[in-house]
């Protein structure tokens, strides 16, 4: 009878660790989805502790701001908090679009996810299998069945494990701020455009490098034969309510060709070497300005902090997804713990997501979470 009683007992654990998982990372119920607009709540309807999240709001100096000499003018930039899929405050204007920088690594890489779970790469498989660039990238020394090149992998370019150096033309050539320390092991020559290509076994170090994310958006415009903006209008950003007219992916050759695009660096994106374009499709700048407002990078944060899923639909996978940081004036970040999402363009001071940078991380403060969100039923 023992024997049969522990029987019956793992049984009905199993039953029960069964319903557990069944119901684990289940979001919770009063989440739901912004239509064509935002609908706006009180931050006492999103559950957040209003004394406390207005002592915050009174302390913070959120205000205008750019970096490397563009400068916003009064109303060139905005930022959001939202919560549950509702929008709780705003600050500037939150419908204002301009390049945001680093920001759209983040979205390369849910670009990326899209990929694998299409079936069309395997993260670890070499790139020179799809795409070795001979004929297209500038110099034989770049061919990606070239050199360590034969060894780099889709993986390697996405975690910034490529060997690739490169973050700003201008700073490059002069040796200065951004490549004050240039690693020993890179080659310099002091033209941006030789010197984009793995100089290490790609692997061995870990290195942030937008010139590794352009090989990256090169590689993936290959790989899909499209213009990846359509992609991502498609698979991500037309689901989650921002149609194509409403946001822009900066192509490569505007960046590499403005050579103010940051008017206290002169030639800046000289970095970004060709091809521009892959089979008569334009390559989109993968290493960021994607040219989006802070209201529509928050449903992207949404979508982060509900692990990819939207409608009820698995968009995604959750591990594609993280915020990011471009500079310190423009974010994009999403809480699973508590639903919040954020987002800002041209903004400094802003007084949450101080810990997102390029590794995504954020969780918006405990102690401003009163409870779930009770919204009240939308005017008729």
């Amino acid at each position: 009878m023992a024997a049969r009683a522990c029987g019956a007992c793992a049984a009905v654990l199993a039953a029960s660790a069964a319903a557990w998982s069944q119901t684990e990372g289940q979001l919770p119920p009063w989440v739901v989805y912004p239509e064509k607009q935002w609908r706006r709540i009180t931050p006492g309807e999103a559950g957040l502790n209003v004394e406390k999240f207005n002592e915050v709001l009174n302390q913070a100096n959120v205000h205008p701001g750019g970096w490397g000499g563009n400068q916003p003018g009064e109303r060139q930039w905005g930022a959001v908090l939202t919560r549950g899929g509702y929008l709780v405050h705003t600050w500037g204007d939150p419908a204002y679009k301009f390049q945001s920088a680093s920001l759209g690594k983040c979205i390369t890489r849910a670009l990326f996810g899209l990929s694998v779970e299409a079936g069309l790469l395997d993260p670890d498989e070499p790139i020179c299998k799809t795409w070795t660039g001979r004929g297209q990238l500038s110099h034989p020394h770049k061919y990606l069945d070239q050199g360590c090149h034969q060894r780099l992998t889709w993986r390697h370019l996405l975690e910034h494990q490529g060997g690739f150096v490169l973050e700003s033309g201008g700073h490059w050539r002069t040796k200065t701020v951004l490549h004050a320390n240039i690693p020993a092991w890179a080659k310099w020559t002091g033209d941006p455009v030789f010197d984009n290509y793995a100089h290490v076994e790609p692997g061995s170090v870990t290195r942030y490098s937008s010139g590794g994310y352009w090989r990256l958006g090169q590689a993936l415009t290959a790989l899909w034969n499209r213009d990846l903006k359509q992609v991502l209008d498609e698979r991500l950003f037309g689901p989650l309510g921002i149609p194509a007219d409403r946001w822009d992916w900066t192509p490569g050759k505007v960046v590499h060709d403005t050579r103010d695009f940051y008017p206290e660096i002169p030639g800046y994106g000289e970095y970004v070497d060709p091809p521009y374009e892959i089979a008569g499709h334009v390559v989109r700048g993968a290493p960021g300005w994607i040219v989006m407002s802070s209201e529509d990078l928050a449903r992207f944060g949404l979508l982060i902090a509900t692990g990819g899923v939207w409608k009820g639909k698995r968009l995604v996978g959750a591990e594609w997804l993280r915020g990011h940081a471009g500079l310190d004036i423009h974010v994009v970040a999403g809480d699973p713990e508590t639903m919040v999402s954020i987002a800002k363009i041209n903004t400094k001071d802003f007084p949450f997501g101080a810990n997102v940078s390029t590794q995504g991380r954020f969780s918006f403060p405990p102690a401003l979470i009163a409870g779930p969100v009770a919204a009240r039923e939308a005017d008729p």
